[in-house]
């Protein structure tokens, strides 16, 4: 369902027990020890249309500059209400819907030629089959698949012990060039979630969607139509967001061979999922 609605939680549940044999006048006190725990009450997000742009939240964030300037310059001058509240949350997801609901707009020509320039520079995106193409491939495969093959091979050689040197790489139908990314797998064995990196390929689905939509390989129905195949993906590996982004982090840095830049996005998801205005406290992954 499109638009949006909000839960309300009572934290806690209800914790008085009425025993047996109590008079009225203790049954009414404990009748307000309840409302009192039910006005101590936590706002649950739902929006689906919102959603599956919060699984690439990482990236808006980052191109909005920064947690702080993302929170404190766009999303806290909208947001006048104390959490907890239903007019919190009300506000929460009209700003985040603002900024964060197709982020890069169509219709302006430059952005359209600088938009269609990411995709074939980047990704050898030149047309709408191109781009469904790579589309699928991140939602259904993306480099979780290679991934998955690299942890197979330590997980029959002994795991985290494993020694690289004695790996019959033939056998996998690997070769050395293949080792490094291993050995970054071996290196930050328990560091990766059941689910591996598939956070990675999701977060760049998401985005990619979005630079399409300026770029006019999609209208705004087409994208939506893309949008919503991801969630259900991230709903059925992940149970967190922290663990989520981990992921991403891990398979972006898998991807790069350890890039340089990856301690900006460590900083800039740490702050993104820490915020009081920050949404993913709010909305659960599932």
């Amino acid at each position: 369902m499109k638009g949006f609605y909000t839960k309300i939680i009572a934290a806690g549940g209800l914790l008085a027990v009425i025993t047996a044999g109590c008079n009225s006048k203790n049954a009414s006190q404990e009748e307000k020890k309840e409302q009192t725990v039910a006005t101590a009450e936590a706002v649950t997000i739902k929006n689906d249309e919102l959603y599956p742009f919060m699984l690439a939240g990482v990236y808006f964030v980052h191109g909005y500059g920064g947690p702080t300037h993302t929170f404190d310059g766009l999303i806290k001058p909208s947001v006048k209400s104390e959490p907890g509240t239903e007019a919190f949350s009300k506000e929460m997801q009209a700003a985040y819907s603002r900024y964060f609901i197709f982020p890069f707009k169509p219709g302006d020509a430059t952005g359209e030629k600088d938009a269609k320039a990411t995709l074939a520079q980047y990704w050898d995106i030149h047309n709408v089959a191109d781009l469904e193409k790579s589309l699928t491939w991140l939602l259904d495969e993306g480099h979780q698949a290679q991934y998955a093959q690299y942890r197979k091979v330590l997980d029959e050689n002994g795991g985290a012990s494993a020694d690289l040197n004695t790996i019959d790489l033939a056998k996998y139908q690997l070769a050395k060039k293949d080792l490094p990314a291993i050995q970054f797998i071996k290196e930050h064995y328990s560091a990766f979630s059941s689910s591996g990196i598939k956070a990675w390929d999701l977060a760049r689905y998401i985005n990619n969607i979005c630079v399409a939509y300026q770029a006019g390989y999609f209208n705004r129905g087409e994208a939506m139509a893309w949008l919503m195949k991801a969630p259900q993906v991230a709903q059925a590996r992940y149970s967190d967001w922290k663990a989520y982004f981990n992921d991403f982090l891990l398979g972006r840095e898998f991807w790069g061979g350890g890039v340089s830049d990856n301690a900006k996005f460590k900083e800039e998801v740490a702050g993104m999922l820490d915020s009081k205005y920050s949404i993913y406290s709010y909305m659960p992954i599932k």
